[in-house]
């Protein structure tokens, strides 16, 4: 069968499924599941209308989007500069361009800034049945980190590039996206398992009151 109990000392069903599978059944089954689902579904949708045809045939959404790509060139470029002060390094940097004196540096693009891992891991969030309390603050947590992972990146592709161009020779990309990945992975682990308790997520409303009533 596909679940499976263990009776406990005290009598009671204990599920033996992972935290987030036995949510869905508990929270009510396959229903849950849709919702999820649902609203993964249609941020995702979301996502790659906005990307790729919202932001290039609508003029004011158009500088909507490439305003947030600015923002998170922004704060991508100013960390790894803040990264740099505590070393040894002279730098050089323009608008999108970062480089030790010395070395024609790296060029940080819209695909460099993480900008669909990160509304990816929104997206996952927010989609969860939790409390908007948790989520409010677990989200630019998770964000950030996110981003921290990034500007680890682009200051070793430029202290690599300024020594023999190693590392530059890799699929960083790729090699970044994965541990991105990862990183997202071991954040939903940490946000089903210990952020959001059964308590917080199974509000009493939700559960049926069997206590008898005196009219």
């Amino acid at each position: 069968m596909l679940r499976k109990f263990t009776i406990t000392e005290k009598g009671k069903k204990k599920s033996n499924l992972p935290r987030v599978l036995s949510f869905f059944i508990r929270v009510g089954g396959s229903k849950s599941i849709n919702l999820f689902l649902a609203k993964i579904f249609g941020l995702s949708f979301f996502w790659l209308i906005s990307e790729n045809w919202l932001s290039h045939v609508v003029a004011f959404y158009h500088y909507f989007w490439i305003y947030i790509y600015h923002i998170l060139l922004l704060i991508l470029l100013k960390l790894s500069v803040f990264v740099f002060s505590f070393t040894d390094y002279s730098i050089l940097h323009g608008y999108d361009t970062l480089s030790i004196v010395g070395s024609s540096g790296v060029r940080i693009g819209n695909p460099c800034v993480g900008f669909g891992l990160l509304f990816g891991f929104f997206a996952l969030i927010v989609s969860y049945p939790a409390p908007w309390k948790k989520k409010l603050w677990f989200i630019p947590l998770g964000c950030f980190l996110i981003i921290l992972i990034n500007v680890i990146r682009i200051v070793s592709l430029t202290i690599s590039q300024y020594k023999n161009g190693e590392f530059m020779k890799l699929e960083q990309h790729d090699f970044y996206n994965y541990i991105a990945y990862a990183l997202i992975f071991i954040l939903w682990v940490v946000w089903v398992k210990f952020v959001v308790p059964e308590s917080d997520v199974f509000a009493p409303e939700n559960k049926s009151d069997s206590t008898p009533k005196l009219t």
